[in-house]
C-alpha cells in the first residue's frame, strides 16, 4: 500500500474562474495577507462534512463543506491551484474533495490499488484487471497493460509516470508520458525484490534480503548501485529535499541514514527499541519512528539525528502529525494531544478530536475574494486554442507577442490587443498575489499537452496544465508561475517565443 502523502507547498494561490466561487467563510476566517494559511482539515473518521481550521486556532472552523466525505483512509496529494484534494476512502476508492466548492466526488466507481498522485488532479492506480489507469476530473479513458503484476506507480512532477513490477526474478521499471500509452523507456534491475517506497518521487527502490537497489528517474532511467544494510528493510522514508532517507531494519534498534548522492549509509541513529514504521515532517525537521511494541513513537531531529524522546500516540495514516510550528498532534484514546516538538511536553488537549481524520494543507483559498476578480476579459480570435485562452484570461491581463529574436510561435494570435509597456519601476514591484504567465487554454488535454511539450522557458521554469470549467466546458490552461514581480513573469513569457498573457494572481 502506498504510504500517505503530506504536501506542504511554499506558495499556493487561489485559482480563477467564474464558476469557482469562494466558499462562504464562517466567523474567524483569516484575513492575513502574509503568505498562505496553514489549514487543518478534519473529517469524521466514519464520514461526514469537512471542517477547516486556520492553525493554531483549532477551536472554531472557518469553513465547512456543503457535502459529506466518505470515511477516509489516506490523502494522496493536494493541488492549491484548483483546490482539489485527492484521497482514498476506507474501501480503496479514490475520491476528490473540492475545497472551493465544498463538493465530494468519487474518481472511480471501484477500488484501485497502488494509488498515487503528484498534483491532486490526476490520480493513477491499478484496476482489478491489472491495467494502470489514470483518472482525471474531466473523465476520459486512459489505461495501459503491462506484462507483469504492478507493485507501484510513481507520478512525476514533469508529467511522466514510473511503473514498477517484478518479473522473472528481477525488478523492472517502465516510464510513460500520459496521455500517450507508449512506453518511453524501461530498465531491468537484477535481483530486484519487492518495491519499497521512500516517497522520493523520482526514485524507485527494490528490497531483496539485506540489499536495497534503486532506479533513478529523470530523462534517462539509470540503475543505482546496491546499498548493503545490516538487515532487511522494514520501512524507508525520505527527507522533503530528497538528500537522504532513513531506513528501519527488521529487528534492529537503529535507523540507517542513506545519503542520496553517495547512495551509501552515511550514519546510524540509535533508538530505544526496534521501529516498525516511519514518517517524516513535511518541512524536514523531524522523523517519527513508530515503536514495534505499544502505542508510542520516537522523535528524531533531521538536522543532527538527535533522538528527542518518545511520545504516547496511536499510529494512524493521519496521526501523529507534525504541525507548522513544530508541535506534534498525537492520538491518545479519543483525544488529540498537541505536544511541543522539542520538549515533547503536552501543550493542549482537544477532547474527542481523535474521532476525526486530520490533514494539513498550506493554502489561502479560504480568504475573501474581490467580487470582480472572476470576470473574464474577452478577446477576438478565430482559433480554438487562442480563443479558449482569451475566454479564460482574468482581468488586468496583458497579451504579449513573442520577442522578435525568439523562435516564432506555432500559432500566433494576431488579433489580440496589446497594452503599453509597463514602466520598469512598476514591473519590479513585488505583488503579494504574484503574476502568472498563460500560454494557451485548450478544449482538450491532448491539445494542452502538445503546447506544454513545445515550451522551453528560461531559468528551468516548469510550466503546467491547470484544468477548469467555464460555461459548462472544460478548459486546460497552460501556465507558469506565479512569480514575485511582473518583470520576472514577463521575462519568462518572452523566453518561450510564443504569445502569452500576464495577469496578477494565480490561475
Amino acid at each position: 500500500m502506498r504510504p500517505p502523502v503530506l504536501l506542504l507547498a511554499a506558495l499556493v494561490l487561489a485559482a480563477c474562474g467564474s464558476d469557482r466561487r469562494a466558499p462562504s467563510a464562517e466567523p474567524g476566517a483569516s484575513q492575513s495577507s502574509r503568505g498562505p494559511d496553514a489549514i487543518v482539515l478534519r473529517v469524521p473518521r466514519a464520514g461526514g462534512r469537512i471542517a477547516a481550521y486556520v492553525y493554531p486556532n483549532l477551536d472554531s472552523a472557518v469553513w465547512r463543506s456543503s457535502e459529506s466525505a466518505p470515511a477516509l483512509d489516506r490523502v494522496l496529494a493536494f493541488d492549491g491551484e484548483s483546490g482539489l484534494l485527492a484521497a482514498v476512502d476506507a474501501r480503496g476508492i479514490p475520491t476528490r474533495l473540492d475545497l472551493r466548492l465544498g463538493t465530494v466526488r468519487r474518481a472511480s466507481d471501484s477500488a484501485l490499488t497502488a494509488l498515487g498522485s503528484a498534483n491532486g488532479v490526476d490520480i493513477f492506480g491499478v484496476a482489478a484487471g491489472g491495467a494502470v489507469t489514470r483518472l482525471t476530473p474531466s473523465g476520459g479513458e486512459w489505461a495501459v497493460r503491462f506484462p507483469a503484476p504492478i507493485q507501484t506507480v510513481e507520478p512525476q512532477r514533469d508529467g511522466t509516470l514510473l511503473v514498477a513490477a517484478q518479473r522473472s526474478g528481477a525488478g523492472v521499471v517502465w516510464r510513460l508520458r500520459p496521455p500517450g500509452t507508449r512506453v518511453a523507456d524501461s530498465v531491468v534491475v537484477s535481483g530486484g525484490g519487492r518495491v519499497v517506497s521512500a516517497q522520493t518521487g523520482d526514485r524507485v527502490y527494490f528490497a531483496a534480503g539485506n540489499e536495497l537497489t534503486g532506479v533513478q528517474g529523470g530523462r534517462t532511467l539509470a540503475p543505482l548501485k546496491p546499498i548493503s544494510l545490516d538487515a532487511p528493510v522494514r520501512a524507508i522514508v525520505a527527507t522533503p529535499s530528497g538528500d537522504r532517507f532513513y531506513a528501519a531494519l527488521d529487528g534492529e534498534s537503529t535507523l540507517s541514514v542513506v545519503d542520496r548522492y553517495s547512495n551509501a549509509v552515511a550514519s546510524t541513529v540509535k533508538l530505544p527499541g526496534p521501529p516498525r514504521d516511519l514518517r517524516v515532517d513535511p518541512l524536514g525537521r523531524y522523523v517519527l519512528a513508530r515503536a514495534a511494541r505499544g502505542d508510542s513513537a520516537w522523535v528524531v531531529t533531521v538536522g543532527n539525528d538527535e533522538v528527542l524522546g518518545g511520545v504516547r500516540t496511536a499510529w494512524r495514516a493521519d496521526l501523529p502529525l507534525v504541525l507548522p510550528d513544530g508541535a506534534i498532534a498525537t492520538a491518545v484514546g479519543g483525544d488529540v494531544v498537541i505536544v511541543d516538538g522539542r520538549s515533547l511536553a503536552p501543550r493542549r488537549t482537544i477532547a474527542g478530536a481523535a474521532a476525526d481524520f486530520w490533514h494539513l494543507v498550506v493554502w489561502n483559498g479560504f480568504r475573501p475574494r474581490a467580487k470582480g476578480l472572476d470576470q473574464p476579459v474577452e478577446f477576438k480570435s478565430s482559433t480554438t486554442t487562442d480563443s479558449a485562452a482569451a475566454d479564460s484570461t482574468p482581468p488586468d491581463s496583458t497579451v504579449h507577442p513573442p520577442d522578435s529574436t525568439a523562435v516564432p510561435p506555432t500559432r500566433p494570435d494576431t488579433t489580440a490587443p496589446t497594452r503599453p509597456a509597463i514602466p520598469t519601476a512598476e514591473a519590479a514591484v513585488p505583488s503579494r498575489r504574484g503574476y502568472t504567465v498563460q500560454f494557451a487554454a485548450a478544449g482538450t488535454e491532448r491539445e494542452a499537452r502538445a503546447v506544454l511539450r513545445q515550451l522551453r522557458l528560461a531559468g528551468d521554469v516548469v510550466p503546467r496544465i491547470v484544468p477548469g470549467t467555464r460555461n459548462g466546458k472544460t478548459l486546460y490552461r497552460v501556465v507558469a508561475g506565479p512569480f514575485a514581480t511582473r518583470a520576472l513573469a514577463d521575462r519568462v513569457g518572452r523566453s518561450s517565443g510564443r504569445d502569452y498573457w500576464l495577469y496578477e494572481g494565480a490561475p
